[in-house]
């Protein structure tokens, strides 16, 4: 930009409150998209039950391990 100094440029990145507001409004709505997704299905060659004992999370039968 030709400044003598980086700090000249401080001028141009302070956003308006507006701004602020809009992205973190816009944050937690990428937020809830994401949650509301189902997961990934495990690659395959991971066996059900293994994952189920390493994460906390039920078995293909339903079961809490």
């Amino acid at each position: 930009m030709g400044h003598a100094h980086i700090t000249t440029t401080e001028i141009y990145i302070v956003p308006t409150p507006d701004e602020v507001v809009a992205h973190v409004l816009a944050h937690h709505e990428r937020q809830r998209t994401e949650q509301a997704k189902p997961p990934a299905p495990p690659a395959p060659g991971y066996r059900p039950e293994a994952l189920a004992a390493l994460f906390g999370t039920s078995t293909a039968g339903g079961e809490s391990r």
